[in-house]
């Protein structure tokens, strides 16, 4: 039987050994850019770049970020930098509150915590990652975007998730039982006679996706009917909590009771009830998620995460990994319901 030529990228792959062998490049030199290989092969950056990586899988050569990439395997790092990278998606309080709680012991211990935003932008935290690895951080401590699961994969360094985990990556977890959360909190709802719930929460991450289904699942259980027109799903703002129960309160049946994905969508959601006079919890019952500061203020049902919990998780796999241990590889930390005056009986 014939077989049909090898893809370009490995016949390219093949040439590019015979160039280091042509050149006699040794351990540690520098093999021409990506963009001179691409015309030296007359090729596509896409085709240099994939046959680069299966060298650097057969550990023929390695890459340094923004320098480029080098004959043999990659040098043992120099030195402990003391620099602990935290990468959060947004600016979300209640990471902050967790941030304010570990940072005396970042001091206490001679570390520097560096804190950057990706805002969910895929390349944005890897460049991040990159820097880094780059720089020698002690441990990456992460809200991770599934997105980037092969820059993760690639580190040389530590890295601890909380919040979201990865189940593809073998990385350690610290994670709030957010399916566990979402059914209490809509339990609440229907012990108060609520039928009519809606739910208004994130996208495109795996906590929400949890909340979500926490919620649907609740609501099947108690064989109260849902509809999709109740569930409102987009990037999580406090803008979006009000303009999403501007849609829901101008249906011909708007729901008694609200399931928020995070306080801060319950805020913008008790932003409209007040702009136009329904009262809460008369009018409608809120119930928000992650008991931050906002909670407190707004007197909002929520459910707590017990970030005093998270924050002892991720103190003590930080101990294990400064000190050359593995910790757990998942943690679960259980939610509580904190009831306040936003959530009340139903008197429709």
């Amino acid at each position: 039987m014939k077989r049909g030529k090898p893809e370009r990228y490995i016949a390219l792959a093949t040439e590019i050994r015979q160039l280091i062998k042509r050149k006699r490049l040794k351990r540690n030199d520098a093999l021409p850019s990506e963009r001179k290989m691409a015309e030296l092969f007359a090729c596509s950056h896409l085709t240099v770049r994939k046959s680069l990586h299966l060298l650097e899988q057969e550990k023929l050569i390695y890459k340094e970020p923004s320098r480029g990439n080098f004959v043999g395997t990659r040098p043992p790092k120099a030195g402990k930098s003391g620099l602990i990278g935290f990468i959060f998606p947004d600016d979300e309080i209640f990471y902050y509150k967790l941030f304010a709680q570990l940072e005396k012991s970042f001091s206490e211990a001679g570390l520097h915590p560096v804190v950057h935003l990706t805002h969910s932008i895929k390349e944005k935290e890897e460049r991040i990652l990159d820097f880094l690895n780059q720089v020698n951080a002690e441990v990456v401590v992460a809200v991770p975007n599934a997105q980037c699961q092969d820059k993760y994969r690639e580190l040389d360094i530590p890295v601890i998730f909380f919040d979201l985990n990865i189940k593809e990556l073998n990385i350690p977890a610290i994670t709030s039982d957010d399916y566990r959360g979402a059914v209490s909190a809509t339990e609440h709802l229907i012990s108060l006679g609520h039928r009519h719930i809606a739910h208004i929460g994130g996208i495109y991450e795996r906590t929400s996706e949890l909340r979500l289904q926490g919620y649907r699942d609740t609501l099947k259980k108690y064989q109260i009917d849902l509809s999709d027109k109740l569930v409102k799903q987009q990037t999580p703002s406090r803008e979006m909590g009000y303009y999403a129960a501007k849609e829901l309160f101008e249906c011909s049946t708007p729901p008694t009771a609200l399931f928020c994905g995070n306080d801060t969508i319950a805020a913008g959601v008790i932003r409209y009830l007040n702009a136009n006079k329904i009262n809460c919890p008369i009018g409608c019952s809120i119930v928000g998620f992650g008991n931050t500061a906002i909670a407190e203020d707004l007197n909002l049902t929520s459910v707590s995460q017990n970030s005093p919990k998270i924050a002892d998780a991720l103190r003590n796999h930080l101990r294990f990994i400064l000190n050359g241990e593995t910790p757990p590889p998942e943690t679960i930390i259980p939610t509580s319901l904190i009831i306040r005056e936003s959530s009340g009986i139903c008197l429709t």
